[in-house]
């Protein structure tokens, strides 16, 4: 069939993709699948782009193929841009520290089928604002919110006429920061405290008070990042982790929720005695775990562990 969007490119793949788990394992809300000719896609906005994703070839070595409403994102080839935001090019020797890797060899080995399960490489902005909305909620209801501040407050990104898809682009923090209080609510399931807070963040954002792109800096650090973004309201520590981890590219982050908490336990005797952490708890545990898993890629080999707890310990289907 052909496609309705005018760019395409091919991305050849030398490491595993797991695209359907990357793309729908709780760091990003707003892309969905669809099926044409018998062929599964994945169609989202990206940077003002509309997309659609394939994998041509599931086989390791297979190519991704890459449609697009714009020949560049962000200046950036097609092929070059989502090689990033993909994270391909990060390195998956790495993801587990040598002394893992010795101390946990069965662990390390099971762990291995999971690292098609990529680290998204998203939008500061638009990851902040998801996770804001994703305290306390399952995945529909997160991506019911960011689909609804997309649809009710941001800007149509097809403008051609020859593109029978309506698309939007996620809200700005001008536009979040301009809207009334009342039309956030309706997209935060009607939760004012929620609306209030990210119409707070918007606004530190919009007046460059919350610079993201400097906590972005490799110059900047995960705890320079956590402090500016949990000094805001509405951001604890596995929200700010979050953030960190997928959208400010700090791959030291660990966030840290029930799951994790029991597969710390379970494997690495990590037991937490109340039923919530301190902030101090909290942090204790994410270091103890930087400890076993190596620290500069912590997050990566946590969201493969994660995985692994979920699908073939706890037997679940749904994030």
């Amino acid at each position: 069939m052909r496609s309705l969007l005018p760019y395409c490119a091919v991305l050849p793949l030398a490491v595993p993709l797991n695209l359907e788990a990357s793309l729908f394992c709780g760091q990003a809300f707003r892309w969905q699948v669809i099926t044409e000719d018998g062929e599964k896609k994945f169609r989202g906005v990206v940077e003002g782009e509309l997309v659609e994703l394939a994998r041509t070839d599931e086989s390791i070595h297979g190519s991704l193929r890459i449609e697009s409403t714009a020949p560049l994102i962000l200046n950036q080839p097609l092929e070059k841009f989502f090689t990033r935001y993909l994270g391909l090019d990060d390195p998956i020797e790495a993801f587990f520290a040598p002394e893992f890797q010795h101390n946990y060899p069965d662990l390390f080995a099971a762990s291995e089928h999971y690292f098609g399960l990529r680290v998204l490489h998203q939008a500061p902005f638009e990851t902040l604002i998801s996770f804001m909305c994703a305290q306390g909620m399952g995945i529909a209801l997160i991506r019911r919110q960011a689909d609804l501040l997309a649809t009710n407050l941001g800007s149509t990104t097809t403008e051609q006429n020859f593109i029978p898809i309506t698309a939007y682009e996620f809200p700005t923090a001008a536009q979040l920061a301009e809207a009334p209080l009342a039309a956030l609510q309706v997209c935060t399931n009607n939760n004012s405290i929620r609306a209030r807070n990210i119409k707070a963040v918007a606004s530190l954002v919009a007046r460059g008070d919350l610079k993201l792109e400097t906590l972005a800096s490799p110059h900047a650090s995960l705890d320079e990042a956590r402090n500016a973004l949990m000094a805001c309201s509405g951001i604890g520590e596995k929200i700010a982790d979050c953030v960190c981890l997928f959208g400010l590219g700090h791959s030291d982050a660990f966030p840290i929720d029930t799951h994790v908490r029991q597969y710390l336990d379970a494997w690495f005797g990590l037991r937490t005695a109340t039923q919530s952490l301190t902030r101090t708890g909290y942090d204790r545990l994410a270091d103890e775990a930087r400890k076993i898993l190596g620290a500069k890629y912590a997050g990566h080999a946590g969201q493969i562990l994660f995985h692994y707890w979920r699908l073939n310990v706890r037997g679940l289907t749904a994030v």
